[in-house]
């Protein structure tokens, strides 16, 4: 069930140029909270109506991290605030990832701000990870994923750091064969992640990035087309309150 309250900000920092990490008390929504869930954030200037939703890359016993891009007037009021302010917050929102109940070689793909909801995944994810994660420009993250256990390859568009090129070209040119699949990234990222799973026969879920008003499923203003298994038609579902995550198989992507 979510929560809304105030949460207390026990950290904010830029960790790479335009991109900060925020980590917050929030004990009751860490407690329910699973990973590819996200939460609301709401400003305090009136002007600013719509909350601005921030995927979890960290969920600790009493806090939640999240990392964000600083692209407009309300995570920029966010990137001023310090230590000891307190924000308004709703949360666990969406439905998460479906973690496997037993040890499997995990593939996990992920393009820009689609990489820190990824880290807690792999936190508590069972067996072998392999994490493709791709930039494009600098790296970051790279050695939090090394520290949770991963093997983690690194693609950049500028060729800085690790495979010159796109991910998912990197992991064309990887001998990667994992039980199962989870994304998070941009749309032709997840497009394609979902094309090679079907094609190497491999379940994949896919964290959609789909641009949201309220976050509460009420506007359905981020819907994506779906096929269940095993069902005629396709519904229009929507990526706030019934997603983000979604199995690659069953998502349409129109041309």
């Amino acid at each position: 069930m979510s929560t809304y309250g105030i949460a207390t900000i026990c950290n904010n920092m830029e960790i790479v140029s335009g991109i900060w990490q925020m980590e917050l008390y929030a004990p009751r929504i860490a407690a329910e909270a699973i990973p590819g869930q996200f939460i609301n954030l709401y400003s305090d200037d009136n002007t600013l109506l719509l909350p601005r939703p921030m995927s979890l890359s960290a969920i600790l016993s009493d806090r939640l991290q999240i990392i964000y891009r600083i692209v407009g007037k309300g995570t920029k009021q966010f990137s001023a605030l310090h230590r000891g302010e307190q924000i308004k917050i709703m949360g666990p929102l969406g439905n998460g990832f479906m973690l496997p109940d037993v040890q499997k070689h995990s593939i996990v793909i992920g393009g820009g701000l689609g990489i820190p909801p990824l880290l807690e995944l792999v936190r508590q994810l069972k067996g072998k990870t392999d994490a493709f994660l791709g930039f494009s420009q600098k790296p970051f993250l790279t050695e939090n994923f090394e520290q949770l256990g991963a093997s983690v390859y690194v693609a950049t568009q500028d060729g800085c750091n690790g495979y010159r090129g796109n991910v998912m070209e990197l992991l064309e040119n990887t001998a990667s064969d994992g039980d199962i699949i989870f994304a998070c990234g941009p749309r032709p990222m997840l497009r394609s992640v979902s094309e090679w799973a079907g094609r190497h026969s491999i379940p994949s879920q896919l964290s959609m990035e789909e641009r949201m008003a309220c976050g509460l499923g009420a506007c359905l203003g981020c819907v994506v087309k779906v096929q269940r298994k095993g069902a005629d038609d396709w519904e229009n579902l929507k990526v706030c309150k019934d997603g983000p995550v979604f199995w690659g198989a069953e998502v349409i992507w129109d041309e």
